[in-house]
């Protein structure tokens, strides 16, 4: 009779221990409300919430949290599409504007629990329908009626090895990375492309201009200005791998301007950052007229943005940073470490287990069951 006796104390004893009470939880979904220029989400509890709602990486800023205490069992957050971070991207199929946040529901006023819930919310603002024309000139005799239906290009940014061109994921500060923006169409000789108003982006909002509206580079030491080919359709452009202070994700986003091919595609003009520059004021003179030119060589032709954004990048100091190698578990070292974590969490729990035992059984002898 021992035996099962103590068998179910054990049992009993462990069902304790892991239901520990939780005070509060999501009840349901959320409900999302995209408005005109905010993002509205609004949660169910199981009681009265004690905690907040808040962009994740903003949690900080005064516009990006919510404490709502007027709804207690249903609190929301509303968030300026202009602020927090939030990210928007342009589409081309479908066409219109992707705008995308991150949300965490915390129960807790500073810490994050198990209760808590995260959460990636998308709106997708739908464009009104626009008709792309081509003129074709004939002669009258040969009138007769056709039709042809063009697709909007498909364009992606990578972010790839000079050498392999597979995606990247972690690289460290220095690396050589290679800048490819393609567009995909069935007929790519009907369009032009032009890359332009690119930024690299940390994670958390903070933004860094790396090229202008027209397509020429602010800042050569982190991407110069790009080679277009080969074909229409394509534009790429080697860079060394850098990354923000205390920051490691490095994300960049780009805009696509297709046109309507008329003649060549226009490809943009931009000053020699690699030659010293004397005097600014000529500098600000020939920049304008460059801009000029640029204006005209696209002039009233039919156009169309789209925003691509290249794959997140992990960007590591190896003067501060683990080893690469390290969060792939390549190395022999992160598998013994792993080995003996494991030996150590098996020999923690056998000698829990026995005590535990122990335990019990001195209190079953110590105060017998009484006899029937």
């Amino acid at each position: 009779m021992l035996q099962p006796r103590l068998i179910w104390l054990f049992l009993a004893l462990v069902s304790f221990l892991d239901s520990i009470p939780i005070p509060n939880g999501q009840i349901g979904k959320a409900e999302v409300e995209c408005g005109e220029d905010y993002i509205e989400i609004v949660f169910l509890t199981d009681d009265d919430f004690q905690g907040r709602i808040f962009v994740v990486g903003h949690a900080n800023e005064t516009d990006c949290v919510s404490r709502d205490k007027v709804h207690p069992r249903s609190p929301h957050i509303i968030i300026d599409r202009k602020k927090c971070g939030v990210t928007t991207t342009r589409s081309g199929d479908p066409l219109g504007l992707f705008v995308t946040t991150k949300i965490m529901l915390s129960f807790h006023e500073e810490f994050i629990t198990k209760v808590d819930r995260g959460y990636e919310i998308s709106c997708f603002y739908m464009q009104a329908e626009k008709t792309v024309t081509y003129p074709i000139t004939v002669s009258g005799a040969s009138l007769s009626p056709f039709t042809e239906i063009a697709e909007m290009p498909r364009c992606r940014y990578e972010v790839i090895d000079p050498k392999s061109k597979e995606p990247l994921d972690v690289v460290t500060v220095g690396s050589k990375l290679l800048h490819s923006w393609t567009c995909d169409s069935s007929a790519p000789d009907l369009w032009c492309m032009q890359v332009h108003s690119c930024f690299v982006e940390d994670g958390s909002g903070t933004q860094f201009m790396i090229l202008d509206d027209i397509g020429c580079s602010i800042d050569r030491y982190l991407l110069d200005n790009l080679e277009y080919g080969p074909g229409k359709l394509h534009a790429q452009k080697e860079a060394h791998a850098f990354k923000f202070a205390d920051k490691v994700i490095v994300n960049f986003q780009c805009s696509v301007r297709l046109l309507i091919k008329d003649g060549e595609c226009p490809i943009p003009e931009c000053l020699d950052l690699g030659k010293p520059i004397k005097r600014s004021r000529f500098s600000k003179i020939k920049r304008n007229i460059i801009e000029h030119q640029h204006r005209e060589a696209i002039g009233t032709r039919s156009e169309q943005e789209i925003d691509v954004r290249a794959n997140k990048l992990d960007v590591l100091d190896p003067e501060i940073d683990l080893d690469p190698s390290r969060l792939h578990g390549d190395s022999r070292d992160s598998m013994c470490i792993r080995a003996k974590e494991l030996l150590g969490i098996a020999i923690l729990g056998g000698t829990l287990f026995i005590t535990l035992l122990t335990i019990i059984g001195f209190l079953f002898f110590r105060h017998p069951p009484p006899k029937l």
